[in-house]
């Protein structure tokens, strides 16, 4: 693309030139010891772009220098005094002698070419670099499902997402002494935030990662880089799934543990509301009591009237034993009453089997010993009426 559209799209897509160079400043850690050990020496940067990491090699001590097809792109670096050439980067590799170069360099290169031409590009650079050389090759992360379903396919000029597993292995099999991946550029307050969202999931995982892979070299020299080497770098997608699985069970159990207490009050509510009935379930039945007491009163007193009728002898007995102790006049009173209200009784048996029917439908809302003691009751009584 030599119209300027490449070098537009990275300037909008791919973030400020300053913003690169910062994000780039992670791998000075594996490049400053082998400014020590081979300052002034030759670097190469494979698709060097706008020359960020150019800068910071020349800033370290190297002497860096570029290749890219993009003239585009290459005008930034020739305007900023950086060493550029418009060139291929398998012909620039080529072009190297044996152990000529501290580090070869690629950023956001290695998804632009054929797997095969990659290939060579690897081989080619173990065969440049020095003993202790690095290679550095940085790619967008499918491990980022976003970046890997969509933003990796927003660049016309990308091939297809490379696994970080198939990246590490290259370097391995071509002979290379160690191999590092950094993932890389994940949202700084991931590790600290509360709470994660299915967003983080899909999201927040590194959306860039490098390999890097250094030749052998005699043990004091790598030593020096070894620090930079054990340290762990980025977030992968099975450590932000994790969080979030947890995150999801404890939001769960604190559910399910509301839901329990919930239970318990609802439970402590039914039981209150249990003993509130037994208690007025304990009450209703005084009245039918007195009721029924009262009627079989009245069952008893006109039986033992009758009694007395039918038998003159015990009749002025009985009168007799009234007046000497002062009750004739209450009890024939009371035997007045009774005979009123058994008259009013047969005026008005409509009205009592309606009650009596009322009556068994309470009765029948009782506990079972309130029923079979009125039953009992009811049995007594018709008892008496036969007499």
């Amino acid at each position: 693309m030599t119209d300027g559209f490449y070098r537009a799209f990275e300037d909008k897509h791919r973030g400020s030139r300053q913003s690169i160079k910062e994000r780039q400043r992670a791998y000075l850690p594996f490049i400053r010891p082998l400014a020590e050990i081979y300052s002034g020496v030759q670097t190469l940067d494979l698709g060097c772009g706008r020359g960020e990491w150019l800068e910071l090699l020349v800033e370290a001590g190297f002497d860096a220098r570029g290749v890219d097809l993009d003239d585009g792109m290459l005008a930034e670096c020739r305007a900023r005094g950086l060493n550029v050439q418009t060139q291929d980067a398998l012909t620039a590799l080529k072009s190297l002698p044996d152990a000529s170069q501290a580090i070869v360099s690629g950023f956001q290169f290695a998804e632009h070419i054929p797997f095969e031409v990659l290939q060579a590009v690897v081989q080619e650079a173990f065969r440049v670099l020095k003993p202790a050389g690095l290679l550095i090759l940085e790619t967008p992360n499918p491990e980022n499902v976003v970046v890997g379903t969509t933003n990796f396919y927003l660049d016309p000029t990308h091939e297809k997402p490379l696994p970080p597993l198939l990246i590490e292995f290259l370097p391995e099999y071509y002979g290379f002494y160690r191999v590092k991946t950094l993932r890389l550029q994940e949202p700084i307050n991931l590790a600290d935030a509360r709470r994660l969202t299915i967003h983080d999931v899909l999201a927040s995982v590194s959306p860039d990662y490098a390999v890097l892979a250094q030749k052998s070299a005699d043990p004091a020299i790598l030593q020096l880089v070894s620090q930079a080497f054990d340290l762990q770098y980025g977030v992968t997608l099975g450590m932000v799934s994790s969080r979030y699985e947890e995150q999801t069970d404890d939001r769960t159990n604190a559910f399910n543990a509301h839901i329990q207490r919930l239970d318990q009050r609802l439970v402590a509510l039914e039981e209150r509301q249990r003993l509130f009935e037994i208690k007025v379930e304990g009450r209703r039945p005084i009245g039918l009591l007195k009721r029924a007491v009262k009627k079989a009163a009245r069952i008893l007193v006109g039986a033992a009237h009758r009694f007395v009728d039918e038998h003159p002898v015990w009749h002025q007995r009985v009168l007799a034993v009234l007046k000497a102790v002062g009750l004739y006049k209450l009890l024939n009173r009371a035997l007045l009453k009774i005979a009123s209200v058994a008259h009013n009784a047969r005026r008005s048996i409509s009205v009592d089997e309606a009650a009596a029917v009322a009556r068994e439908e309470a009765l029948a809302q009782q506990p079972a010993v309130v029923q079979e003691a009125f039953k009992e009751l009811e049995s007594v009584t018709k008892k008496a009426e036969k007499r």
